[in-house]
């Protein structure tokens, strides 16, 4: 994921929540330097809400979870014991003891799958993700299972879109980071390809589209090259959704129009898409597309989105790239698969992604963040700044005596 970063591009300053779809910014200014385009930014700058708890504390909570989630009679206890685990794996970096319990829980998610309510089948499919991103490819040799169960799922159009979205999330966020197998990458592949392309252009609903759409280009990082002729096939499949109703579904689309641009071009130098010329007209178009139907907000993200989309699919120059500050560090995202791995973890991740990016080394090694800093925690801060006090304290009363003590001498 962290592939060859122009260290001398202008990156752009970002320091807060910036999700298009929640900015409630009347101004129809055209300047893009106060939004982020489509990043799914809301609530990861912040840690999920609470005071800090004893490590102890949240593996007991977590193991006293994980015995009720086993209970087949009651299932309100089962569910809260699910969405215990989920928040925990959220807001917590617990890699010893996901592996410790990964078979377990692997075995609890798979059986969630098959049969049971909507609502369990939710949970359980973000609770795989979650394990993926606490231990990434110690589970690798487990996940085939519930991977080809989520895949049944996302490819059933008599299930709910809610629920196919979030199974095709988990797919993508386990396989990118658990999965090892070429033939499981392709048959994911395939299962969001049915997803997203099964919708219609004047769809109201829009996040099946988006996350399948993501889920899918996420998913091609790591597909062989028979699929990935076969996603190149599907380009202009993915063009037509820049004509959509819904303006999540034309931004999408954009995106991944990008995406796919940026893929190609690093794996198959030279190749440029026959309708190159023809996606471009279209997304100039939609930079100054000024239909009255259309909201005065939306208008303003769908020209902030595609003029970064057009800028970049023109110039074949680098991608726009985004500075995403918390606490005393930064986040780059400077290429679209990056940003596109990112704002499908925010989505998993949502409040705990703050934490998650100080201390989970997986996920600071995938966006190149270095080791995790000493200072993790408030209480770790404070400790370490009054240890500090002290001994500067020590020092200097040390010094002084000294120096009392050298006067002393001089004028005697």
């Amino acid at each position: 994921m962290g592939k060859g970063r122009n260290k001398n591009k202008d990156k752009d300053a970002y320091s807060g929540p910036s999700n298009p779809r929640g900015h409630r910014d009347d101004d129809d200014s055209d300047s893009g330097d106060s939004i982020s385009t489509h990043l799914t930014f809301d609530d990861d700058m912040r840690s999920v809400q609470g005071d800090v708890e004893n490590v102890d504390d949240i593996l007991d909570k977590l193991a006293e979870h994980i015995e009720h989630a086993q209970d087949k009679k009651n299932i309100s206890v089962k569910l809260a014991a699910l969405q215990g685990i989920q928040l925990a794996l959220t807001s917590h970096y617990l890699p010893d003891f996901s592996t410790r319990y990964k078979v377990t829980l692997i075995d609890l998610i798979t059986k969630n799958l098959h049969n049971k309510t909507d609502n369990e089948i939710v949970v359980s499919a973000v609770i795989l993700a979650l394990l993926a991103v606490q231990i990434g490819g110690e589970m690798s040799e487990d996940v085939e299972e519930p991977l080809a169960a989520m895949r049944t799922i996302v490819m059933d159009g008599s299930r709910s879109d809610a629920l196919r979205s979030v199974c095709a999330l988990s797919i993508a966020i386990t396989t990118r980071l658990s999965c090892e197998s070429d033939d499981s990458v392709a048959a994911s592949v395939k299962a969001c390809r049915h997803a997203w392309s099964s919708v219609k252009l004047g769809a109201p609903n829009s996040r099946l589209f988006t996350i399948s759409l993501a889920s899918w280009c996420l998913l091609l990082l790591d597909a062989d090259n028979a699929t990935l002729s076969s996603a190149i096939l599907d380009q202009p499949k993915v063009a037509n959704y820049l004509d959509a109703d819904q303006l999540d579904n034309r931004v999408a689309a954009g995106e991944a129009l990008a995406f796919l641009t940026e893929l190609v071009g690093e794996n198959r130098p030279g190749f440029t898409f026959p309708n190159h010329q023809h996606v471009l007209e279209i997304l100039e178009r939609l930079v100054s597309e000024s239909t009255k139907s259309k909201a005065k907000r939306d208008k303003r993200i769908q020209r902030l989105t595609f003029r970064e989309v057009y800028a970049f699919m023109k110039s074949s120059d680098d991608a726009p790239s985004v500075s995403i500050k918390f606490g005393k560090e930064s986040l780059v995202l400077d290429t679209c698969s990056i940003k596109l791995f990112y704002d499908l973890c925010c989505e998993v991740l949502r409040g705990g992604m703050l934490r998650q990016l100080q201390q989970n080394e997986a996920l600071r090694d995938v966006f190149d963040l270095g080791p995790v800093p000493l200072e993790t925690t408030g209480r770790e801060n404070k400790a370490l700044k009054m240890a500090i006090h002290e001994a500067a304290d020590k020092y200097r009363n040390q010094v002084r005596g000294r120096q009392r003590d050298k006067r002393s001498t001089v004028w005697s």
